[in-house]
């Protein structure tokens, strides 16, 4: 009974393994079985097969789509957290029983003050590309940076840096009961994109400002985080809107890189811009073209005028930043918002609301999922400037004096680089204290573009710019380097400022062109603070610096005992010379598994030692390596045959003691005075 009840235990134990490690792909694939029967998706499929799910599969309810995010929670604990949102903030449950969920990627273990990027899944229910694609876009990027699934199109360490250095926070649907409808409005017929307290139409079909819950919950996550980017998804249309919404239509910006003139136009016009251009063209023309006639501000793209727009509120509602816009915020009833400054999209996905599953692609075959998965990794990335070291030369690497080297290094999260280059020297804090510096690169100063790793993006593809130094060094010693930045210095000008004041609205505009730039904000997941700085650095690289420099010569033949025995130890010696004269360092292999760490340094030619005991009979080969002090090493001398062969006095006690204790076994009252004299 009791081995039988304990299979019953194993076997639960091992379904309930195999459930929780296939629990997010079967989600997905029962139903893509019922659902896709294209011949099209078939044969893709088939090409595809080989890693990652088949298909992107379609949730058929908000309940199945925040299952297959808790799946991914339950696969990535230390990357994924779902939470409702609603409950954090006290703000209610959505009527009809929904929870307003949010997801949180990054690798918790670092804490929870890097730069927050947040994306909405659709607030119109039935424009669905945003809110299936976010879904898509989570599992990816965790198989990507944390299986062996090959990433053809992003390192996987890129990836992981991605997921150290940012928060990304999805609402995995801003309007569940529209999503499970098919439908453009909540349960009370509201539009969720007309709520927002930013110069509010009451005419629209709304509750009034923040009336839901999902608003109240938006607002609340908002005013607790310094999100430097965000976006709310839609469809019915192939466009990205910006800022504003239906208010300064007298402003106009003529975009630097078009020509093309917006009315509308925001404070930080040339970024919106630029930025938008820039991801416009690395999104891909899956769902259509996107460039300067559907790109730009909300009247001028979508052809009418939106109150109450996520979008615009937050961008500029924080009026005791941003005093023009007071006259628009009801600020003296709900407060002010400290939260924004957000450089906040609204993209228009796809020309049809809620299209079909199709649509939406797989890894490989770039559809609606990929030009998701595009658009956030591209505006996660803007959130704040970085640089990091590419190929050539690594922390921690060996070079020799007077051989070139290559120092590599790229600049992202800006759009424009204004001067990069490496200064180092002996100081282990170079940033502080440095000796040298390279040339400035500063070819692009005062551009709206250029520079970056992002330049030339296009349809999931970039090709960017990549810095090379090459240095050759004729002192030895030990160097530290840092690749320096200054970026967007050009987009602190605000346009209009006889209207907008001088300073941007943007809060990551302020952080890296605004060096007493600070902000604080007290947030529920504690004190959120941004400082501004002009120069951003990479990562100290550390370089030993050796002499142009010959190893030693192999070692001779070790020297010592050919026999011995075992628990004995005996002294090994060999000798050789180096050619410049340095000291040595000996490796002993001792030919029974052990290898020694590097003993020394003894002086060029002189006797070095080791010393040696094996605890077992048999026959083994000694030899022995050397390298110099500055790393050089020879390969292994000519071994040494050793035997060690049966000491029989130990064999004999070890057979005698066996005896002994077989009779004190079998005769437990006998031998009193032997047992005393062996101790037993």
């Amino acid at each position: 009974m009791k081995k039988h009840f304990l299979k019953i235990i194993i076997s639960g134990i091992v379904a309930l393994t195999l459930l929780t490690t296939i629990l997010p792909t079967s989600a997905y694939s029962n139903d893509m079985q019922e659902q896709t029967t294209t011949t099209q998706i078939t044969k893709e499929t088939e090409q595809n097969s080989n890693f990652g799910p088949s298909w992107y599969n379609k949730p058929s309810t908000y309940a199945q789509l925040i299952s297959w995010y808790q799946a991914l929670e339950t696969q990535y604990p230390d990357y994924i957290e779902v939470f409702k949102a609603n409950v954090l903030y006290n703000t209610g449950t959505i009527p009809n029983g929904y929870d307003d969920y949010y997801i949180r990627i990054t690798n918790e273990s670092l804490g929870l003050h890097k730069p927050e990027v947040l994306f909405l899944g659709g607030p119109h229910g039935d424009e669905t590309v945003g809110t299936i694609g976010m879904f898509w876009f989570t599992d990816w990027l965790m198989r990507m940076a944390f299986t062996d699934e090959p990433s053809p199109y992003y390192s996987k360490d890129w990836l992981r840096w991605f997921i150290d250095n940012r928060e990304i926070y999805l609402e995995a649907s801003h309007n569940p009961y529209g999503f499970d409808q098919d439908g453009r409005y909540d349960s009370h017929g509201w539009d969720l994109n007309r709520e927002a307290d930013m110069n509010w139409d009451p005419g629209e079909p709304t509750g009034g400002i923040w009336a839901s819950v999902n608003g109240k919950t938006l607002h609340a996550f908002v005013d607790n985080h310094t999100i430097r980017l965000g976006a709310d998804f839609h469809g019915g249309a192939r466009m990205l809107l910006y800022s504003w919404g239906n208010m300064h239509s007298n402003i106009v910006g003529t975009s630097p890189i078009t020509g093309y003139s917006y009315n509308y136009a925001p404070p930080d016009f040339y970024f919106h811009d630029a930025s938008s251009l820039r991801l416009g063209d690395y999104i891909g023309d899956y769902g259509g073209n996107l460039d300067k006639y559907s790109i730009g501000t909300i009247p001028d793209t979508v052809g009418y005028t939106v109150g109450g727009g996520i979008c615009p509120w937050a961008y500029g509602a924080d009026v005791e930043k941003n005093p023009v816009e007071d006259q628009y915020v009801q600020d003296e009833v709900w407060g002010n918002y400290y939260g924004a400054g957000v450089l906040w999209l609204s993209p228009e996905m796809s020309n049809t609301k809620n299209p079909g599953q199709d649509t939406f692609g797989n890894d490989t075959v770039a559809r609606y999922g990929a030009e998701i998965r595009r658009v956030i990794l591209h505006e996660t990335d803007l959130a704040q400037p970085y640089l990091r070291w590419q190929s050539g030369v690594q922390d921690d690497d060996i070079v020799i004096t007077n051989t070139p080297v290559n120092f590599t290094w790229q600049v992202n999260g800006s759009m424009v680089v204004d001067h990069t280059y490496l200064q180092y020297g002996n100081n282990p804090n170079p940033i502080q204290t440095w000796t040298y510096t390279t040339t400035d690169h500063d070819e692009h100063s005062g551009d709206y573009i250029g520079g970056t790793g992002w330049d030339n993006a296009l349809n999931g593809q970039t090709d960017g710019t990549t810095y090379v130094e090459q240095l050759t060094f004729t002192v030895p010693g030990e160097y530290y380097f840092v690749a320096k930045a200054q970026v967007d210095q050009v987009y602190k000008n605000v346009l209009r400022p006889d209207v907008y004041l001088n300073n941007p609205y943007l809060r990551m505009i302020k952080e890296r062109t605004n060096d007493s730039y600070h902000e604080i904000l007290e947030g529920s997941d504690g004190i959120e603070e941004i400082n501004g700085q002009t120069w951003w650095y990479s990562p100290v690289l550390h370089v030993s610096v050796y002499p142009e420099n010959e190893a030693p010569n192999i070692p001779d033949k070790p020297t010592g005992p050919a026999k011995g025995k075992p628990g004995t130890t005996y002294n090994y010696r060999t000798t050789t010379i180096d050619p410049e004269g340095d000291q040595v360092y000996y490796m002993w292999d001792w030919g029974d598994g052990n290898i020694s760490e590097w003993l020394g340094p003894f002086n060029s030619g002189s006797v070095g030692s080791a010393q040696k005991s094996y605890s077992t009979k048999g026959q083994y080969l000694i030899k022995v390596k050397a390298k110099d002090v500055w790393g050089a090493e020879t390969d292994w001398s000519e071994p040494l045959d050793i035997t060690m062969p049966k000491d029989a006095s130990y064999q004999f006690r070890f057979l005698f003691l066996q005896l002994l204790e077989h009779l004190f076994e079998r005769f437990p009252n006998a031998f009193p005075v032997l047992r005393q004299l062996v101790g037993y």
